[in-house]
């Protein structure tokens, strides 16, 4: 997440400018960068235990359905425009971490840490730059966690 968050700072230099010029906008960019990337690329089983409609379908009980993360925080109707990257969304209410009795148990360790970077990063290293065009990055796409493999950066 760091590596990607970095690119999207990077990418976006607009958004790294919110940052950068007030620290205390960190957790809201740590938000929005957790929402706009959300790292879970596989799917969550889950099985109906009564009937229950949801968006104008029934889904009965015992059916199965497959809920993904990164789709829902996508969603247009719940994040206006969620292709931006807009640092000072609000971006609070994603589903990064999972909902309800199924969110990660790390998930403030990882803002905390998250948060740290991106306090840091930038004002120690103002002149980082990444040397490939974001879309010649290598992308995971063997795992269930989406990611970079590297980040090649110079400054």
């Amino acid at each position: 997440m760091i590596s990607l968050g970095t690119i999207g700072l990077l990418e976006n230099p607009g958004q790294r400018a919110t940052i950068e010029a007030d620290p205390g906008k960190t957790l809201l960019a740590v938000e929005e960068l957790l929402r706009y990337f959300t790292i879970v690329e596989g799917a969550t089983a889950r099985v109906a235990t009564e009937d229950v409609e949801i968006g104008g379908v029934t889904i009965k009980a015992g059916e199965g359905v497959l809920v993904l993360g990164y789709a829902a925080n996508w969603d247009p109707d719940v994040f206006e425009s969620p292709e931006k990257l807009d640092l000072e969304r609000g971006a609070r209410h994603h589903v990064a971490f999972g909902f309800g009795p199924h969110q990660c148990l790390g998930q403030n360790l990882a803002r905390m840490e998250l948060q740290i970077v991106f306090d840091t990063l930038f004002r120690r290293v103002p002149t980082l730059t990444c040397t490939l065009p974001a879309d010649e990055l290598p992308v995971k796409k063997d795992a269930t966690i989406f990611g970079l493999y590297q980040l090649p950066v110079t400054w």
